[in-house]
């Protein structure tokens, strides 16, 4: 009985049922050998002999020996090759020379072609193109192909390859074929199109070959390391027309191109169609799927997929547990997380680096900063020595904590253990100094990285320019702004709010306008807290009316664009927290206007609160 299998092919979903796609329990797909022999000892004999006949011409002749016949061809080869290496346009006047019987023998096409190949591979291609035209020439034996064939591969003339298959005349043996397209997939330098489409004419073009299941699947996994998963669901359908069955191999590539996809219901269907046939996937194909699942935070279908393997007799490995753990920590269920890392211990595992860094960073992001810290000496106690990553996240936790003596002692061990720095431990200290206060530090430190080879990138500036901003010295900020520009970086959300906070607060509004409308000219959509920064700042300078003229513009600016709101992170943020002002701008400003209308003489006061209540309300309605 057929099964579904979900194939998205041009942004549609095609629901295939197919009998050709029947799964079948197999082992996975076993790599062919791509040893190829250095050369072919061929004893080639004619079928008949030759003899130099009128004019310079070969002809058939019977009453030769054998090892006269032999000379004779040979010689009849050797001729043709000079001629073909000779004349520039050879091809019109090739058979002039010699009679088609003599031409056209196969044992003097395969001389041909190995003499023109140990001279000139593109001569050999020319001249099988020029046999395709003729149809009384003969294919090339399979192992002269085979040369060609390998040849041509060995410069990496994919296309040329190809080409020479589309003649029909070059038609090499079942493991030639083989080992050349394995060769094909193997080589990442070729472009994964050139695969494919390789197969897919190796698969329609030779009548006498059927591309074996190990080839399809090394492909499949070919295209997605290249993260092609158009190429998968092309080779996927190629696959079924050449009445090609799957295996769990297969299935297990298709869970992970739509993984990649995120189409992981989809994933998720087609893992439950190929388990109930008791076909299980590996387990790399089915870590990805709770990979993806736990980064969605949906782990109730981890719980499935976690019994469904076990049940399968597909033991989760370290792997699936460290995609859970690092999905709990990802959407703070880190006592959750640490509960798993627990148990897993517990259970005989080994947590390796990657799995206990994941850790101490969940840890670490919730200030847990003992119990992290704990963690580490245990790390290193078993043998595992952390690398520049695993420091970084320990640091990083620690000028959180505002430990910077802690993190700096860590950073030096750094040093000490051969890591070299990098951009990224460097802006963590940066941000670690910055938010201490030690300004002076930490633009030091900046200014100290290019002698390390290490240039700052916009998260460097960005850091520094909301440290100098949270020290109210917007001088130095704004001198960092221009540096920015000035070293060809693009600035980013994060560059420009502390710098609109601070003229705000310092009532240079106006200055804060023109930032806003830089940004929008470099399409840099400005956080929904930048509005209560401006409106706020307005109504500090008691210019309520601008305020309100502001705050009008911006809901029809944000209506007309759906503008959302923004993590303060987004789009090259900073190493410490942007300040963004709670609350609504629009009671803000009422609660400036109050404030204003209280102010006012009695005489006064009932109808300017009447104006600004009308005013208020349109704005609010608006």
């Amino acid at each position: 009985m057929s099964i579904k299998a979900f194939v998205h092919l041009n942004r549609r979903i095609y629901l295939v049922v197919s009998p050709v796609f029947t799964l079948t329990r197999t082992t996975s797909a076993t790599v062919i050998s791509s040893r190829i022999p250095a050369s072919f000892a061929v004893e080639a004999v004619p079928t008949a002999p030759y003899t130099t006949g009128v004019e310079g011409r070969v002809d058939y002749d019977g009453d030769r020996s054998n090892e006269s016949r032999y000379r004779q061809v040979a010689e009849s080869a050797k001729r043709v090759c000079e001629i073909i290496i000779a004349r520039p346009r050879w091809e019109s006047s090739l058979l002039s020379h010699f009679s088609p019987s003599v031409l056209f023998h196969p044992t003097c096409v395969c001389q041909v072609l190995r003499l023109l190949s140990s001279k000139n591979l593109m001569l050999s291609l020319r001249y099988l193109l020029w046999l395709s035209s003729h149809p009384d020439a003969p294919p090339a034996d399979p192992e002269t192909s085979a040369s060609l064939l390998y040849a041509l591969a060995d410069m990496r003339a994919w296309k040329a390859a190809l080409l020479a298959i589309r003649t029909m005349k070059c038609q090499p043996d079942t493991r030639a074929l083989e080992s050349f397209l394995l060769r094909l997939i193997v080589n990442e330098r070729c472009a994964r199109d050139v695969m494919v489409e390789a197969i897919a004419l190796v698969s329609t073009h030779l009548t006498h070959y059927s591309v074996p299941l190990s080839i399809w699947n090394s492909s499949l996994s070919s295209s997605l390391r290249s993260k092609r998963t158009d190429l998968v669901w092309r080779l996927y359908e190629l696959m079924m027309q050449a009445g090609v069955s799957g295996d769990a191999s297969t299935a297990g590539y298709l869970i992970q191109a739509f993984c990649i996809e995120n189409k992981l219901d989809d994933a998720y269907r087609l893992l439950r169609e190929v388990s109930m046939k008791g076909l299980i996937p590996d387990a790399i194909s089915i870590t990805k799927l709770i990979a993806e699942f736990s980064k969605d935070g949906n782990f109730g279908k981890v719980s499935e997929l976690l019994h469904l393997m076990i049940a399968g007799g597909c033991m989760p490995d370290i792997f699936t547990y460290q995609s859970i753990i690092q999905g709990l920590c990802e959407n703070g269920k880190v006592h959750d997380g640490f509960r798993i890392f627990n148990n897993l211990k517990l259970r005989g595992y080994d947590p390796d680096l990657v799995t206990y860094t994941t850790m101490i960073d969940g840890l670490c992001k919730t200030g847990k900063m003992v119990v992290a810290w704990n963690l580490w000496l245990e790390m290193i106690g078993k043998g595992l020595k952390p690398n520049a990553y695993a420091y970084n996240v320990i640091i990083n936790g620690y000028c959180k904590a505002r430990d910077l003596s802690r993190a700096q002692n860590l950073y030096h061990e750094m040093g000490s253990a051969g890591l070299s720095e990098s951009i990224m431990s460097c802006n963590t200290m940066i941000a670690g100094l910055c938010m201490e206060g030690r300004m002076e530090e930490a633009l030091n430190m900046s200014e100290e990285m290019p002698n390390k080879g290490i240039e700052p990138d916009v998260i460097t500036y960005n850091t520094l320019i909301q440290g100098f901003c949270n020290e109210g010295n917007t001088t130095e900020a704004k001198k960092l702004y221009r540096k920015l520009f000035s070293m060809g970086l693009k600035p980013s959300v994060s560059t420009y709010t502390p710098l609109i906070w601070t003229l705000c607060n310092e009532g240079n509004v106006l200055d804060a306008v023109e930032l806003i409308k830089c940004m929008k000219e470099e399409n840099l959509e400005p956080l929904v807290c930048t509005n209560d920064f401006v409106v706020d700042g307005f109504c500090k300078v008691g210019k309520v009316e601008e305020a309100m003229a502001w705050l009008a513009y911006e809901f029809q600016y944000s209506f007309g664009r759906g503008t959302t709101a923004h993590s303060a992170a987004h789009h090259g943020g900073s190493g410490m927290e942007t300040p963004c002002a709670r609350g609504s701008a629009l009671t803000a400003l009422k609660d400036s206007a109050r404030k204003m209308i209280n102010q006012l003489p009695s005489s006064l006061r009932n109808a300017q609160a009447s104006h600004m209540h009308a005013k208020l309300s349109d704005e609010g309605g608006n």
